[in-house]
């Protein structure tokens, strides 16, 4: 399937699903080109082929699947909310989508057994920085990059957060 194909597919299935289950306020088809796939490939050229990445709060699969449609690479996303999870696998079945997986967990269940095992880990509207740096910097491996999709107050974010990222190595 091409990408162009695979996009429409997940926009299909996002706006049925989201039809009946809350999966995300934005459902007009170019929006979601936008504001979901366009925002969340801002930062594709941080990810490499064979990149082993890490999508914490995946929620409908933002920022995770439109990059993992885009390059070849490990995926592996979480969200603590069942229903978004068994999306995101349906998405993943329908995309057809290699090395790609959704798991129901919370970040600090999964750290207990995969700390300092991935090259990236991404997240889209999670957190505060803060508390966002707690839960992602421990998955990196060494020389690992930790990226923060972040709103207008990105800035002021990075520097509350600053001591937290220090002690934490980032």
């Amino acid at each position: 399937m091409d990408k162009n194909k695979m996009y429409e597919v997940y926009t299909d299935y996002l706006i049925e699903v989201n039809s009946h289950t809350n999966l995300t306020t934005i459902t007009n088809p170019e929006e979601i080109k936008i504001k979901h796939f366009e925002d969340s490939l801002s930062v594709i050229s941080y990810i490499n082929e064979g990149d082993k990445v890490l999508d914490i709060g995946a929620g409908a699969g933002f920022p995770g699947i439109p990059l993992r449609i885009e390059k070849n690479f490990d995926l592996t996303l979480i969200d603590s909310v069942n229903k978004k999870v068994k999306f995101m696998n349906e998405v993943i079945k329908k995309l057809d989508l290699k090395d790609t997986c959704a798991v129901h967990t919370r970040a600090e269940d999964f750290a207990k057994e995969n700390r300092e095992s991935y090259d990236v880990v991404v997240s889209r509207a999670v957190a505060n920085m803060s508390t966002l740096s707690e839960l992602c910097i421990p998955f990196l491996k060494t020389g690992g990059i930790f990226i923060a999709l972040k709103g207008p107050k990105a800035d002021k974010e990075l520097e509350d957060a600053q001591n937290a990222i220090n002690i934490l190595g980032g």
